[in-house]
């Protein structure tokens, strides 16, 4: 009776486990929309990918598209989320700024970041002028009319740390199979012992 409980609550796990696992999160790179204006019109697409250094520090790619063409942009990055546009004067932290006559179209910001965001979170005000309009990627309405961009991009693992536990996500699921395997053992033992007292 008790090994047969054990395989019932191993299987309840199991079942369980499937119907809750949560989503895991996708890793770098973080892919968001460049949208324009008070409406958020989408005019293109942008990409932040965060990369290790052999050294220790950390480089953050930014590539951007704009169908539209641009004559400028600027990458603000910050320890702590934006609330507001910002401009060079007023960037928290690391700032760079492109320019473009004519137009371009597409543009990559490369930037060492060095070790100040290890085990953080980055966060990116990329903002473009296009058309005549300013455009952000990770476009928010502040609820008055006026609008910014803010990108979290999460931290990347650092090397030779491990970056999930043993059995990682499968660890569940081995836990209940072993429940299972040892509710078996104890039937197959109990009915072996019945057997040979009669």
């Amino acid at each position: 009776m008790f090994a047969r409980l054990l395989s019932v609550v191993g299987l309840g796990v199991v079942a369980s486990m499937v119907a809750v696992a949560p989503a895991q999160a996708d890793p770098s790179p973080v892919i968001s929309p460049i949208q324009a204006g008070a409406t958020g019109t989408p005019v293109g697409t942008s990409t932040f990918t965060r990369t290790v250094n052999s050294d220790g520090t950390e480089t953050l790619t930014v590539s951007l598209q704009v169908l539209g063409g641009m004559t400028g942009d600027q990458l603000c990055l910050s320890p702590t989320a934006f609330t507001s546009r910002v401009n060079k004067a007023q960037c928290p932290a690391q700032f760079d700024q492109h320019s473009f006559t004519p137009t371009a179209t597409t543009d990559t910001f490369t930037m060492n970041v060095g070790t100040d965001y290890l085990g953080k979170t980055i966060y990116a005000q990329l903002h473009v002028n296009t058309n005549g309009q300013t455009g952000f990627a990770g476009w928010t309405s502040d609820g008055s009319g006026s609008f910014y961009g803010n990108v979290a991009v999460d931290s990347s693992p650092i090397p030779g740390a491990p970056t999930a536990p043993l059995l990682g996500s499968w660890a569940p699921f081995a836990l209940a199979a072993l429940f299972m395997l040892g509710g078996g053992f104890v039937l197959t033992w109990q009915r072996r012992r019945r057997a040979s007292a009669s």
